[in-house]
């Protein structure tokens, strides 16, 4: 027998889990290390850091977008796996009588 099994309920809950995941990342506020730059003046690693906090906030903004569509694309599987599992359920409900 070919095939794979699925459980609907293991997507959703991995798909809760990529939400959370990207709910921190927003939280972080990594474009903070900008900051440093005026605790460093005349250096390069204030121009570094003044670089490198508004890459860090778009690169996780971009990340946790990435993430919330894969958790959508999760729940839309364990969607679509719940249906065709309660329709084949149906059939063989059917069939069962005749």
């Amino acid at each position: 027998m070919t095939g794979f099994d699925v459980d609907p309920r293991a997507l959703r809950a991995a798909a809760d889990a990529a939400k959370q995941a990207a709910g921190v990342v927003r939280k972080l506020e990594l474009g903070r290390v900008a900051e440093l730059a005026a605790a460093l003046p005349g250096t390069e690693s204030a121009g570094t850091a003044g670089e490198l906090g508004p890459h860090w906030e778009a690169t996780t903004d971009k990340w946790a977008r990435g993430v919330d569509s894969y958790a959508d694309a999760l729940t839309a599987a364990a969607d679509d796996y719940g249906t065709q599992d309660d329709d084949a359920e149906r059939g063989f409900g059917k069939a069962g009588g005749r």
